[in-house]
């Protein structure tokens, strides 16, 4: 189904999150307010061993958490962790408001998008600055001489996801009117074969995805923070968009110590990310991701990986959350800042060297 993209956004979150809250919302109970803390004794053994963790299967948001079981970082703190895959971060607030979901990778708005629905799902630090790899590819045969042709243009899209940001912030960058790009609800494994079908002319879409469709024949329009719309490379600030780790507020209340356990797999993971070349980090990740070592390669250095909440971070959250709240977007009913998503007080514990902003 196709939708305006000025008001896609509002309609396809309902459609694919926000529906599905408010249809489970009532069983979801709220854990005590954030940044309540809860009594711990550091290096405790955790209370509970055994977990499922349900992530997208990428790179952008879980190449830590991927490295972190491959490098039996989650065992050397005592927990069996199965990963959960899942194929869009779009599929999160529905599966969290329902209960399935007590640890996930995924971006602070979703988080506010379930504390807006009354859900207490808790941000409790960062795993990678993605914005880079959300990418809008225009098709093998699509002719797009300026911004403005892509009005009335057909770009694929899955409902609620955050490239949407890129998406209105190079239009209002060069003058496109949003309302004219018709926004085609897709998943992105059915994103390229309707690209190459002509059933869409661009689609916005992360890695691996994005870099499949370039070598099928598309074309890389802009990013998060590149643009190619000139023919050359050019920085722009479309998006910050991160991966996170949101953890059940009541789960962590009743069992801290395995919150922090994992909290130090993930925070080990980071490092080894940061101390090893892509191409080492590709080939541990190419079997659990299911991409191959040479693309994951590349894939690797369109993202930040770190945990730190340091000044810049909190500004970047900030203009996401905002972004969200939009009347006009509706990923949430209000704005949020970062102080209503962010619970920091077990990274303090567990590494407070990583937390340098004001006012957390």
């Amino acid at each position: 189904m196709e939708h305006v993209l000025k008001s896609a956004f509002t309609t396809v979150l309902t459609r694919a999150g926000a529906a599905a809250l408010l249809a489970v919302v009532g069983v979801a109970s709220l854990a005590p307010p954030l940044g309540v803390a809860t009594a711990t004794v550091a290096e405790a053994a955790p209370e509970v061993t055994k977990l499922d963790f349900w992530a997208v299967r990428d790179a952008q948001e879980s190449a830590a958490i991927a490295l972190a079981s491959e490098k039996g970082f989650f065992k050397d703190e005592g927990l069996d962790v199965t990963i959960k895959w899942i194929v869009s971060g779009t599929d999160t607030p529905s599966l969290a408001a329902s209960g399935q979901i007590v640890l996930t990778g995924e971006s602070a708005y979703i988080a506010g998008v379930l504390r807006d629905k009354g859900v207490d799902m808790r941000y409790l630090m960062p795993l990678s600055n993605i914005g880079g790899a959300q990418m809008v590819v225009l098709g093998p045969n699509t002719v797009v001489k300026s911004p403005k042709d892509l009005e009335g243009k057909k770009i694929g899209m899955a409902a609620g996801a955050g490239v949407g940001m890129a998406i209105t912030s190079m239009c209002e960058d060069k003058g496109v009117d949003c309302s004219k790009i018709k926004l085609v609800n897709l998943q992105p494994p059915d994103q390229i074969p309707a690209l190459l079908r002509g059933d869409i002319d661009a689609m916005a879409i992360w890695n691996p995805y994005a870099l499949a469709g370039v070598k099928a024949g598309g074309r890389i329009y802009f990013t998060g923070n590149k643009s190619f719309i000139d023919g050359q490379e050019k920085t722009v600030d479309y998006m910050y968009l991160d991966g996170g780790l949101i953890v059940n507020g009541a789960f962590m209340a009743k069992n801290p110590e395995t919150v922090k356990a994992v909290m130090r797999a993930l925070i080990k993971a980071t490092d080894y990310i940061n101390g090893h070349s892509p191409k080492e980090v590709a080939a541990i990740l190419t079997g659990p991701l299911d991409i191959p070592a040479d693309d994951l390669e590349k894939i690797i250095k369109f993202n930040i990986y770190a945990n730190a909440v340091d000044g810049p971070t909190v500004a970047k959250l900030t203009k996401l959350l905002a972004y969200g709240g939009r009347p006009d977007i509706g990923w949430t009913s209000k704005v949020y800042v970062p102080s209503d998503v962010y619970d920091l007080h077990l990274l303090k514990e567990v590494a407070p060297n990583l937390v340098t902003a004001n006012g957390f």
